[in-house]
Order: C-alpha cells, then structure tokens, then sequence
C-alpha cells in the first residue's frame, strides 16, 4: 500500500505510542508527534519508503541511535519497531523548537560570538559519532534543531556512512547484531544536500573502488564550514539554483553545480569583512578542497574554534605542498662558521617555510638548533649537496704544511742537479 501521511495520527503503536499529529516529511520518512504514558512528549519516524536501500539506512539510522553514549545535543533513542502494516518505526525525543534553516529566515546575519557558541555545540553533537569513525553527510541547518533556550539537537542519521569500517567490522564479529553496514550502498548514489556537500561527495560515488572513497568526519568538518560561513554572513558560499522547468533541465543545472563544485580553488576563497582573520583562518581551514587539509573530525574544529574564543588565535596555515627556497650558500657558510667556533647559532625558519604539522598561527616555528660539526653522525644530508660542500677547507695550517714540503723537495732536486754539474 501507498502510506497516506495521515493514516496513523489517532493510531496507537505499539509500545503505546499514540500519534496525535503530523509534523514532516523527508525522503523515506515521516514524523509525527506522540505521546504515551511513560512519556507526555516524543516524536515518531515512520519509514513509508521500503525499497531495500531505504530499510537498510532506516535500520542504520535505528542501530547507532540506539548504541551511542547519550549525547545532550544529539536526538535521544526512545525505542523502535515495527506497524501492523509492516512499516518500521522509530521513536526519539521531541524537541520543542525550530530548525536553524527557520532560525536564519528570522536573523540572517548572526553575531561572531553566538556563532562560535552554536557551532561549538554542534562540534559536541558529533563527539559520539566521530570517535566510532561515522560521518553524517547530511549536515544542513534542516537538520539541526534550535530549542527555546537555544540549544543545538541533531538529527536525521538516515544518511550515515561508516567511513571507517570499525562498525562493519564489530558485526563481522558478532560483536553489533545484524549486517546493516555490511553493504556499500553508495556506487552511483549522489548522498545529501548539494549547498552543504563536501566536493568528495560529488566524487566518490563514481569510483568503481569504495577503498578510495575519501568522504569520511572530515566531510562532516566542511558541511560546518559552510554553516558556520551562512551564518556569519548571511548567504550560502555555493548557492544552487537549479532549473525546475523539467526533470532534464534540473539533471543539467544539477551537473553543471558538479563541475563547479568539484574544481575548488581554495584561494578564490574571500574573508567576509566582518569576520576577524584569525577566526577566518579556522572556517578557511575547514573549507579546504583537500579533506586531508583540514580539521580530520568535529573535535579538532572544536579544539581550534575554543583555542580562539580563549586566546584570540587562528591556526596557521596547513597547505603542505607549499614550496621553499633555502640558500644552501647561506646554510653552508653558517656550519663552517660552527665548525670553527663549535657554538651552537640561531637558524631563522624562513617565513615562506609552512609548519610541518598543523600548529596554531601564534606557535612560532622553533627557533634554535644545534649545528653538529663536521663528519658527526648528525650531520644534516642534504640530498644533492656533498659533504664536501658544506664543509669546504679554509686553509690554514694544513696547507702551510704542504708548502713547505714541496719547497724542501725542490731545494733538494736543485741541489743534487748542482753537484752533477760540478762532477762533471
């Protein structure tokens, strides 16, 4: 049967649960508001889509609600089941409030320090998630809740991904019941909102390889970016406008986004004027193209944007590709010059030179090293350059020596050569 939205308000699930009205829909989806007798407020998701790929991210969604730790910005677990009608069901906290999508229409620019207190909440909202290795990759202000006294709730995992394969791994092993994450449920499935995806997940659903997929928590990290830039700013950095005439032309508008969005150039991304550059460098190292580039979960976000309410510091760059230029004439006069003195000097990092790892901007780079001497097992290795090089003879008293050597030697050939003659 076709599920009418409607069908089971009045209607009592089992468990107790009586539905009293609709609230919304999604996909695969709807929600409505109960009540029972254990509970005078809850919210009950029903799955009226139940297409094999549908039931086995609804089961997903039910399986890592119900095992995280409680978490207070995360939709808590009731219970779950089954319809008499055959639709699965699941029944979480209901939270009195609106959604930060709703929220945004009310305030479109929202205050700095509000903005780092809500999306610091939203960081802890992830804890659970991100330590099991699961991304959401359905991070949208839709899906985040704002209570009265605005606190964040997330919800709707219908779309978790366990980038890491630690929970594939526990039911192998019997360890979770069931085979939900068994499966790879997304070769050629473009998974989430297009305005707040990551550029790996308009990519990794064409590789033949889901090894190489690299949507994984850091997907998540860039979704906050984007949320956290909207509402510094008021507007979405890459907004799509699809053409709704026909299904084709949606398809087209929808591919050309693709390109775009695929092809990012981090340095065409533009501080907004309101926004202090040292938090800047926190959003910008979240919105890099490269995943490998930024925040790796939500923790390290959180860990950078509470190192900048506290101390005001951003974080320094993070573009490992960089390239540098030493004088290695530099470098080489200044280890000749220990060589001699056996001092320990000052080595000045050059200021094009990146951090090796990431740092915050106001950790300076270390500014002291010991030069070892010549034909030390330390001795730096400079691919390219011979010792020789670096440690090129002065003179002195070596070649004083050699002089003096030669010059005995030819007196010596003069004097035997005078005596022949005088022989003769």
């Amino acid at each position: 049967m076709t599920l009418d939205r409607n069908y089971y308000i009045g209607k009592v699930l089992p468990g107790g649960y009586r539905i009293e009205r609709f609230v919304g829909s999604g996909a695969f989806a709807y929600v409505y508001f109960a009540r029972s007798s254990t509970r005078p407020s809850c919210a009950v998701k029903i799955q009226y889509n139940l297409v094999d790929d549908a039931k086995i991210r609804f089961g997903r969604e039910i399986k890592v609600l119900k095992d995280l730790p409680p978490n207070e910005y995360l939709v808590q677990y009731y219970s779950d089941g089954i319809t008499p009608e055959g639709y699965p069901y699941l029944v979480m906290e209901f939270v009195d409030g609106m959604t930060l999508k709703e929220a945004l229409k009310q305030r479109v620019v929202w205050p700095v320090n509000e903005c780092c207190q809500l999306i610091l909440q939203l960081c802890d909202a992830f804890g659970g998630l991100h330590q099991l290795g699961i991304a959401h990759r359905d991070v949208k202000p839709d899906n985040i809740m704002l209570t009265r006294n605005r606190r964040v709730k997330l919800m709707d995992l219908g779309l978790i991904k366990d980038a890491q394969g630690l929970l594939k791994f526990l039911e192998s092993e019997d360890i979770m019941n069931g085979r939900d994450f068994a499966e790879n449920l997304d070769k050629g499935v473009l998974a989430g909102t297009p305005e707040y995806m990551a550029p790996e997940q308009f990519s990794d659903p064409s590789l033949d390889d889901e090894l190489m997929a690299k949507t994984d928590t850091w997907t998540d990290v860039y979704s906050l970016g984007l949320i956290f830039y909207e509402m510094l700013t008021g507007t979405k950095l890459f907004v799509f406008t699809p053409n709704n005439a026909s299904q084709a032309e949606y398809a087209r508008s929808l591919l050309n986004y693709l390109k775009v969005r695929t092809s990012q150039n981090d340095a065409e991304l533009v501080r907004p004027p309101n926004v202090p550059y040292q938090l800047w460098t926190i959003i910008a190292r979240s919105l890099h193209a490269d995943p490998t580039l930024r925040q790796r979960n939500a923790q390290e976000f959180s860990d950078d944007l509470r190192h900048y309410l506290t101390t005001g510091e951003g974080v320094a760059d993070q573009d490992s590709d960089k390239t540098s230029a030493i004088d290695l004439s530099n470098f080489s006069e200044i280890l000749k010059q220990n060589a001699q003195s056996a001092a320990t000097v000052s080595l000045s990092a050059p200021s094009e030179m990146p951090s090796a790892s990431p740092s915050y901007a106001s950790v300076p780079t270390p500014s002291y090293a010991s030069v070892p001497p010549p034909g030390s097992a330390s001795m730096p290795n400079i691919p390219g350059v011979p010792v020789d090089y670096l440690y090129e003879d002065e003179g002195g008293d070596n070649n004083t020596w050699l002089w003096l050597i030669v010059i005995g030697l030819l007196l010596v050939v003069v004097v035997i050569l005078v005596l022949v003659l005088y022989v003769l």
